[in-house]
């Protein structure tokens, strides 16, 4: 189950225990735990009756099996988790195993307490350690949530310290605590997220705070375990500059590298293959071996296939199994320069290797992962192809054609396009870049060679010079990405969306018929309103702008706007639209963009000034009296606020998170601040300005309003609305979905219900909003956009 301690005085060890306090494994645990427990606290405290939804459904699909299986499970579940919890113990102490001993004792300690502490907050029913009503043969639910705060806890500190099939027995063990607590309570499972959640932040917590011992192979452990499969070193070999997994040594046939491929890399790996084979089609994404063996394994195959070819590769010495489990593959040396480090690429460099190229491609060997970083030139001049982790033998035409197209892209990047293009004609003919010209798109490249190619003018002179050479026609490009990440992200935010919108539908022929029946005089208002938010982004436009912005024109763009969001994220397209107005109209990109930015900037200010006057507003009159009873407590408000800024504080740490900041947050703060201080020293352009980004918003409070009051509500305040609207509205309006279809729906009806507007109302009341803000507009929207684009205002 563990490692046993190696004896240290027989010889040096062959491994050595590296504590890491910040590791970023255990940092990325915790992110996604607190993620899960700020999720259970919110759906705890403001979708309880989806919650109950749930768990009904759960019941009746649990009320289909025998009740003897579930006592059966229930039992056998039972005794292993007391075994494990009795026989653990005595296990670690036996193995001398006493900081994982120390860690458990302390994730079983600290978790069920955190999870008390939390049950201590009002308004969350299903937090409760009490006896639910059960439905298998115990009558109580089991376990506890407290226990499976504990358990989860226990198995995030505890796995660090397991073998793969340990820890898959673990986590499995926990799944069925999960699975039986569900099954056996007829309360809503929203307390197995907040427990697993607690446990999951605790448990990595502890790892964060006391740190992980991890087990790295050393030099003489590279040496013994090569030793063993026939391959002696003279003396312990040397690691790598820049790498802790990346060895030189020395045998009796010269100088050798050997790459140690440790599970945690090989798990890396599988989690990159699988996303990279459902995003990308076509370039020939295959499933990872099944262990890190077998993946070093077909490497080395693959190596001594293209070598038994005549392909320049390095030769294959040894395979070898370290007693851990890490897989060492030991090649012989190259002793040259990557092609990417040099200055020139001469004429022999290049034929060279597309020489290598057409005797790996001959061989049916596609690279896959070809850049000049995967190329290699030795003292002698000659040209070697390194790196074949992520070769696949037996390729077809399109597999070969990538990899032509990525060459072809790398070596443009350098030589320009016509030498690498007369290169790769002398050695593979027209028919081969023919084939590859499809495939010169920026998404199937690498992120090196990409770069590259954007620094060097793009890749639209290559295809140029591609079908000059060829006479081939007009390509037509691959599509290489079945989707982006963002697509991910908004069909997320439909699903959320849609679930939550659901259970109000039961009230849609009500809301129909309230529909029906509104008011003609309030509805003409809620156009109104709505005309009065182009009209206020017009004069923000021109207030914020140096230089003359006809007013008209400018209101006219703003209709277009509203087209362009349908397929457009939220405030992405207004702003790129505003700017290119700008640009046509003659100002330089700099001011389009500082202008657009001042206007941007004042919106928010304004917004931010308005929220707060109406804050004050119902703070001093009781507007919100009644309705601030039925919000959650101050303790819960405020469990929910650290949890946002624990995630706020975990991202600030990421290094890389940082730098995304300081290269694009910060100078579009600075350019807003440089465009706001031209807009100040004009009065006009400022009182134009502040007019027209005071109107944006408060069209839209209006709008919400008359909404609710066509559907005949008159109880509910024009505050309460308007604080509505400037909240929960504009945070529903950041959603990445276009226009934040769905998502603004669902925020605004659980807020106007939430301050008294009844369901049936609230519904239509939405609808007519979003019906007259977002919807009615598209149609002018477009007619605009095309007229604008026709007289080249666009």
């Amino acid at each position: 189950m563990l490692d046993a301690p190696s004896d240290a005085a027989a010889a040096p060890p062959m491994y050595v225990d590296v504590r890491h306090r910040r590791s970023f494994r255990d940092g990325q645990a915790g992110f996604g735990w607190l993620i899960v427990f700020v999720a259970g606290l919110l759906f705890a405290t403001v979708a309880g009756a989806t919650m109950s939804g749930i768990a009904d459904d759960v019941q009746q699909g649990i009320g289909r099996v025998p009740r003897s299986v579930l006592g059966v499970v229930l039992v056998l579940v039972q005794v292993t988790y007391i075994l494990a919890l009795l026989v653990t113990p005595l296990v670690l102490l036996v193995m001398r195993r006493f900081a994982m001993l120390a860690r458990g004792a302390l994730a079983l300690s600290l978790a069920p307490f955190a999870f008390w502490l939390v049950q201590l907050l009002p308004q969350i029913p299903s937090a409760s350690l009490g006896v639910d009503d059960a439905v298998d043969l115990t009558k109580v639910s089991w376990p506890p949530t407290s226990v499976l705060a504990g358990c989860t806890a226990l198995a995030v500190t505890a796995t660090g310290g397991l073998r793969r099939p340990w820890r898959r027995a673990v986590w499995f063990l926990l799944g069925l605590l999960i699975a039986l607590r569900v099954v056996t309570s007829a309360s809503a499972p929203v307390d197995v997220v907040i427990a697993v959640g607690i446990g999951g932040v605790v448990g990595s917590g502890i790892m964060l705070a006391l740190g992980r011992t991890a087990g790295r192979l050393t030099p003489h452990g590279v040496r013994v375990t090569l030793a063993g499969s026939g391959l002696p070193l003279a003396g312990d070999p040397e690691p790598r500059a820049g790498t802790r997994w990346t060895f030189r040594g020395t045998a009796d046939e010269g100088p050798v590298d050997i790459r140690v491929l440790e599970e945690h890399r090989w798990s890396s790996a599988r989690l990159d293959e699988a996303y990279r084979r459902l995003r990308w089609r076509d370039v020939g994404e295959t499933s990872v071996d099944p262990d890190p063996l077998r993946l070093v394994t077909t490497e080395a195959m693959t190596l001594l296939l293209a070598a038994s070819r005549a392909v320049r590769v390095p030769t294959v010495r040894a395979v070898a199994t370290a007693p851990r489990g890490e897989s060492l593959l030991a090649v012989d040396a190259v002793d040259g320069v990557l092609l990417s480090d040099l200055d020139e690429l001469s004429a022999d460099v290049l034929a060279g290797a597309w020489a290598q190229i057409v005797l790996l491609h001959d061989a049916g060997i596609a690279h896959r992962e070809l850049d000049l970083t995967r190329l290699s030139l030795d003292s002698s001049g000659a040209v070697w192809v390194t790196d074949l982790d992520h070769a696949q033998p037996a390729a077809n035409a399109a597999l070969l054609a990538w990899d032509v197209a990525a060459l072809l892209a790398a070596t443009s990047a350098v030589v320009g396009p016509e030498r690498a293009v007369a290169a790769a004609d002398d050695a593979l003919g027209h028919a081969a870049l023919t084939l590859a010209l499809p495939r010169l798109v920026p998404g199937s490249l690498s992120t090196r060679t990409r770069a590259a190619v954007k620094a060097a003018g793009g890749i639209a002179p290559l295809v140029d010079e591609v079908r000059r050479v060829t006479g081939a026609a007009e390509p037509d490009f691959q599509t290489v990405a079945r989707f982006k990440p963002r697509t991910l992200v908004v069909a997320a935010f439909l699903a959320i969306a849609v679930y939550f919108l659901a259970p109000q539908f039961a009230d849609l022929p009500r809301s129909i018929t309230a529909l029906g029946g509104a008011d003609p005089w309030w509805a003409g208002a809620v156009l109104l309103a709505s005309a009065a938010t182009y009209l206020g982004a017009a004069l923000g436009l021109a207030g914020g702008t140096p230089g003359r912005v006809p007013v008209g024109e400018a209101a006219s763009v703003a209709v277009a706007s509203s087209f362009v969001a349908t397929f457009s994220p939220p405030g992405v397209g207004q702003v790129g639209l505003n700017i290119r107005y700008l640009q046509k109209r003659g100002f330089v990109t700099p001011v389009a963009v500082s202008s657009s930015a001042a206007k941007e900037t004042a919106v928010l200010v304004v917004h931010l000034l308005l929220l707060s006057t109406f804050a004050v507003v119902a703070g001093s009159t009781g507007a919100l009296t009644d309705e601030l009873h039925s919000l959650p407590p101050a303790g819960v408000v405020l469990a929910i606020v650290a949890g946002v800024l624990a995630l706020v504080g975990v991202a600030l740490a990421i290094p890389r998170v940082r730098r995304l900041l300081r290269a694009w947050l910060v100078p579009a703060v600075r350019s807003s601040v440089d465009a706001m201080r031209i807009v100040v020293s004009s009065p006009v352009k400022l009182v134009t300005l502040l007019l027209g980004v005071s109107l944006l918003p408060l069209g839209y409070v209006f709008a919400l309003y008359f909404s609710v009051r066509a559907m005949g509500v008159d109880s509910t305040t024009f505050v309460a609305v308007a604080l509505v609207s400037l909240t929960a509205g504009a945070v529903a309006t950041a959603a990445p979905t276009p226009g934040g279809v769905g998502v603004v729906e669902a925020v605004l009806l659980a807020s106007l219900t939430g301050i008294g507007v009844p369901s049936g109302p609230a519904l239509a009341a939405v609808l007519l909003y979003r019906v007259a803000t977002f919807w009615l507009p598209i149609l002018p929207g477009f007619v605009s956009f095309r007229v604008l684009t026709r007289r080249s205002v666009l």
